[in-house]
């Protein structure tokens, strides 16, 4: 017998707003037409990374930006928000393609072939079956009734080759690098949670050894800074005549004619100083652009993992009563509504409006876990 299916991603959702949850997860409602929106961005860096990293060991695919290219050649006009709107700035948007292949680039101008990630699996879907909690959840051998199915899944389990640990790698692209929350990341923990119970199951790790953690792979949507660089890597200005000045005399540059260096105009110490095939930079920068790219190791431990299934099947427990209509389905109202697929056919509902016309118009109904299934399913 089949029992639901819940997505990782899903779990967000419903404890977010209950009724975006049924539209989406319940009625498979998605909005007609190519998105371009920050999930079609996603889905093509990911897929990118995930062809790169094909494995096994050092072996790698594609070049990301190869990859891209193909995924993004559909799409004849995508922008991307890669800044935020606040009180002072209006929201900055980029053309999609163009920032894709600019930073698959510079990724792979960063970090090379990552010959430290010894890949044992790239991208893999994954299939986790929860019981109800009147059983023993860590005994296996016991289940023969399950609540849910949990299904994801993860970019990538690998081996650092200098440490000889086991990591989960989680791609994520974002306008912003926000680290604080990770510790608690309920989508990647889970995600290390059953990597860690496929991996004893398939005897790469024995019964007591773990996935030393997460490492999160920040992409950040953002365009390369062209300003020259100093000895340390910071972003210059540009030099002015006092920075040329310096730069000459320091190289014991002496005038064609007798006319000192600081008569010179800048247009003469700009070619004095080409002549002599100087790099001459201005003072720093006051003004420096966080990091395209960062790399985040989280460690995770024994009870995290123990949090993390009770956790999936706490969730599982509280969508069963709504599906079986036990309880009524909420909204929850504020400023991110405004972001929501759904927030057009949620306000003429909430008017009391002809929303079910407006659904039937603009979305249709696509099988949320149509990836995961399988042909014995019922």
């Amino acid at each position: 017998m089949s029992v639901p299916k819940i997505r990782s991603s899903e779990r967000a959702a419903f404890k977010r707003c209950q009724a975006a949850w049924w539209w989406r997860y319940r009625e498979g409602l998605i909005k007609k037409g190519l998105s371009t929106d920050a999930r079609w961005f996603g889905t093509g860096v990911h897929l990118a990374l995930a062809r790169w990293y094909t494995g096994p060991g050092t072996k790698r695919g594609p070049e990301p930006r190869e990859t891209w290219e193909e995924y993004a050649k559909e799409v004849e006009l995508a922008y991307v928000r890669t800044d935020m709107a606040d009180e002072e700035t209006v929201a900055k948007y980029t053309d999609a393609r163009e920032l894709g292949h600019a930073m698959l680039e510079g990724y792979r101008e960063t970090y090379g072939r990552d010959d430290r990630w010894l890949v044992h699996i790239p991208e893999r879907q994954f299939s986790l079956k929860i019981p109800w909690p009147t059983q023993n959840l860590w005994d296996p051998a016991t289940l023969d009734e399950f609540l849910a199915e949990l299904v994801g899944t993860y970019d990538l389990v690998y081996r650092d080759a200098e440490t000889g640990r086991w990591w989960l790698g989680e791609h994520k692209t974002a306008r912003a690098i926000i680290l604080r929350h990770l510790a608690l990341d309920n989508q990647a923990g889970t995600y290390w949670a059953t990597a860690t119970t496929e991996l004893q199951r398939e005897g790469v790790l024995g019964d007591k050894e773990f996935l030393a953690g997460i490492n999160y792979n920040f992409l950040r949507k953002g365009m390369p800074d062209l300003r020259p660089r100093d000895a340390e890597g910071y972003h210059t200005n540009k030099p002015v005549k006092a920075d040329y000045l310096a730069a000459l005399e320091a190289a014991e540059y002496l005038p064609v004619d007798t006319k000192p260096l600081s008569k010179l105009t800048l247009a003469g110490l700009e070619e004095a100083a080409a002549g002599l095939e100087l790099e001459v930079l201005g003072e720093r920068s006051k003004i420096q652009p966080p990091a395209l790219f960062l790399r985040h190791e989280v460690h995770r431990t024994r009870p995290e993992r123990r949090a993390q299934l009770l956790r999936a099947q706490t969730d599982a427990l509280q969508m069963e009563v709504y599906r079986d209509g036990l309880l009524p389905l909420t909204k929850t109202p504020d400023r991110d509504c405004s972001f929501c697929d759904y927030y057009d056919i949620c306000e003429l509902q909430e008017r009391g409006g002809d929303w079910e016309t407006l659904r039937d118009m603009t979305f249709k109904a696509e099988d949320p876990y149509a990836d995961h299934r399988k042909s014995t399913d019922d």
